[in-house]
């Protein structure tokens, strides 16, 4: 979970307040953005600090904490796509923790909720009626974030293999 957070949260971090102040979106949006952003990184931290305080809970909060970033993820983009394009991003975190803590297939089920989601709001919004143009570009973003689940899923399971293989 450190890695999660050493590296990927101050890239949200970034998106988010690169969003909320390069794009200038209206003031509820940017409210709401600021205190859902806040949420996040506190039951994040929180989460990662006891994740071995609980050992016996170890697992059950990696789940956690990838569904958690989930959540955040969609109203984050809903209140932010219409000024910031690249808040699409944000649905890269819940598979890329999937594929760092857990199998093959709960990468699989991560990516595709999340890719089902990002669609569907950008459906909600009429990208699809837009043009070719922008469903590609869509398609694009959902294919992208199942691939590189799969990568980083396929790399952590190439460590632990060897890991194994050392200590064996």
């Amino acid at each position: 979970m450190q890695m999660l957070n050493r590296y990927f949260s101050p890239f949200a971090l970034f998106l988010i307040l690169s969003a909320v102040y390069f794009s200038d979106p209206d003031p509820s949006a940017y409210r709401a953005s600021l205190i859902i952003l806040a949420a996040a990184f506190a039951v994040n931290w929180w989460l990662t600090a006891n994740t071995y305080r609980f050992i016996r809970w170890a697992r059950r909060m990696r789940q956690i904490q990838i569904w958690v970033n989930f959540v955040w993820a969609v109203p984050l983009f809903y209140l932010l796509q219409p000024f910031w394009a690249p808040v699409w991003l944000l649905f890269v975190m819940a598979p890329i923790t999937a594929a760092l803590y857990a199998g093959f297939w709960e990468t699989v089920l991560t990516a595709a909720v999340a890719d089902a989601t990002m669609l569907g709001i950008y459906y909600s919004r009429g990208v699809f009626s837009m043009g070719s143009a922008e469903a590609g570009m869509a398609a694009t973003q959902a294919l992208f974030i199942l691939v590189v689940a799969l990568f980083v899923n396929g790399l952590a399971m190439a460590a632990l293999r060897m890991r194994d293989a050392s200590l064996g």
